[in-house]
């Protein structure tokens, strides 16, 4: 991502027990355009973007978000939907720099 499209507003997040990366999904603007985007990133930068979120929505605690759903015997699926946070904008730079993420865009 370019400094242009350094901030995304989250909009939900997807993951499962065995898997290491973690389906972001947000809205990333661009002056007066904007586009819906997918971001592949590591727990470790879900721990960022979580940090993030909390520090910036004084109530914010991932539990009141946070769904799982049993998919087999030996897995879990997370799910978040971050559509109701007050403030879901995050500056997506920290984690960047930290480790490679990937942007789905179609």
């Amino acid at each position: 991502m370019n400094q242009a499209q350094n901030k995304i507003a989250i909009s939900s997040l997807v993951f499962t027990s065995n898997d290491p990366e973690v389906l972001v999904k947000g809205n990333v603007s661009r002056g007066k355009l904007s586009y819906e985007t997918e971001l592949l990133i590591t727990q470790t930068q879900l721990n960022m973007v979580l940090n993030q979120l909390s520090k910036q929505n004084e109530s914010f605690t991932v539990d009141t978000y946070l769904k799982s759903e049993q998919v087999d015997q030996y897995e879990q699926l997370y799910y978040a939907d971050f559509s109701t946070v007050a403030n879901p904008i995050i500056d997506i730079r920290p984690i960047v720099k930290a480790h490679q993420i990937m942007q789905i865009r179609a």
